[in-house]
């Protein structure tokens, strides 16, 4: 089975287009285009915009981007079983060690304890001068 970028090149060569062209119509890179092309796409700027530039270059050669895409993610190396160990982690309570306790309600409370101290200490010595 031809990689995702083999079956773009293969088309655009059936179409006669040119990277030139191409790159005019989809206003990706003509070095971008070639590392589409060779299915390179971790040699890409951001892997991220992959799917995007696949889309993109599917339309201009009138293929089926869904299909495109959808075979991309079955070529990417599968980090599933790292994602379920995180997972099921938290699910089995066993919290991470960064956290900590929150302490803002005690703190408010400490707070409101000076500040009721601190008043009736004012009042007491108002009412004993006065």
């Amino acid at each position: 089975m031809n990689s995702v970028g083999q079956t773009l090149k293969g088309r655009r060569e059936r179409l006669g287009m040119t990277l030139n062209e191409l790159e005019s119509r989809t206003q990706i890179k003509r070095q971008t285009l070639t590392l589409i092309e060779n299915n390179d796409f971790e040699s890409l700027n951001n892997v991220h915009y992959a799917e995007g530039f696949i889309k993109k270059y599917a339309k201009a050669v009138n293929i089926d981007s869904v299909q495109l895409i959808e075979a991309h993610r079955e070529e990417i190396p599968n980090n599933d079983e790292s994602m379920e160990q995180i997972i099921d982690s938290f699910v089995q309570d066993d919290k991470p060690t960064y956290r900590s306790k929150n302490k803002e309600p005690l703190q408010v409370a400490v707070v409101i304890s000076i500040f009721v101290i601190v008043t009736a200490l004012l009042w007491i010595f108002a009412v004993l001068i006065f």
